[in-house]
């Protein structure tokens, strides 16, 4: 599985290497939805496989309404005026709109556990996802000022988990949660460590206008963030998968699985890089 998993590595951090050098504002957004609903639909059928409810369509589409409802916040507020509680507004009508669809099911089997799952699905994959939009329009003004944040969490993210994958695949001996994910071990979490930190630290050293306000300390305290937060992303899904029985969420990408397995990672470490620049880093 190590050559799949590295070609499809490399197409991808060649994929956000050319949208760094060519700001291409509206394609990156447009692929960064296609893959939030791409992976909203596999954890919609991950369920499924289990004899769950959800209404997946109308999750999808109300998925959908929020992610159209950010670009036209992000990259053209001027144009219609929006503010930045916009999101708060779609939120909550998305909330009230899945609660209305039950009113018009016929079947009423598991009422509220067939509403939770729906609601669960968009708030776990494209509302955490969605934050990596925030970070490459980070002013807010329709431009990709923050796209070399977004290339940093992203190259760091990943180069986590190969740095995990390559030590703890072939040096492995002490599982760090064997009922979850068995592959995982802590050797493999310091590799990842150890990577990610080696990441952080040359991005900012080679990359100090770029990066802007980033410092070492900044770096040190990321690099060591970013892949712990990662991990627990990981896992998290390892245990979605796990309860239904099921390896990979799909298999639309060789070596890694499914959208939703692209994506895990960074569904726990986009916010939260997010949220260090706004009150830390700013």
């Amino acid at each position: 599985m190590f050559i799949p998993r590295l070609i499809s590595s490399i197409c991808f951090l060649v994929l956000i290497v050319s949208i760094v050098r060519f700001e291409l504002s509206t394609p990156t957004y447009l692929l960064i939805s296609v893959i939030a609903l791409l992976a909203l639909w596999e954890f919609y059928l991950l369920q499924e496989s289990k004899g769950l409810r959800m209404f997946k369509k109308f999750g999808v589409f109300c998925a959908l309404a929020f992610l159209v409802s950010e670009y036209l916040y992000l990259v053209k507020p001027d144009v219609f005026g929006l503010s930045e509680s916009l999101e708060s507004v779609v939120i909550s009508l998305v909330i009230v709109a899945i609660l209305g669809r039950m009113i018009f099911e016929k079947e009423r089997t598991s009422p509220v556990a067939t509403i939770a799952l729906t609601l669960f699905g968009i708030l776990y994959v494209p509302y955490l996802f969605h934050f990596l939009s925030k970070i490459i329009f980070i002013d807010q003004d329709g431009t990709m000022s923050g796209v070399y944040f977004a290339a940093y969490l992203i190259a760091v993210t990943k180069f986590t988990d190969i740095g995990a994958y390559l030590v703890g695949s072939k040096f492995g001996k002490h599982k760090m949660s064997p009922e979850i994910s068995p592959k995982k071990s802590w050797e493999g979490l310091a590799a990842g460590l150890v990577s990610g930190l080696a990441v952080s630290l040359l991005m900012v050293k080679f990359m100090p206008e770029s990066l802007g306000l980033m410092q070492y300390s900044h770096a040190i305290i990321l690099g060591l963030l970013i892949p712990l937060v990662g991990v627990i992303g990981d896992l998290a899904e390892s245990i979605v998968k796990r309860d239904a029985d099921i390896k990979d969420s799909g298999g639309v990408i060789p070596g890694i699985g499914g959208s939703f397995d692209l994506i895990d990672s960074l569904l726990y470490t986009a916010p939260v890089f997010y949220f260090y620049l706004i009150y830390i880093v700013r």
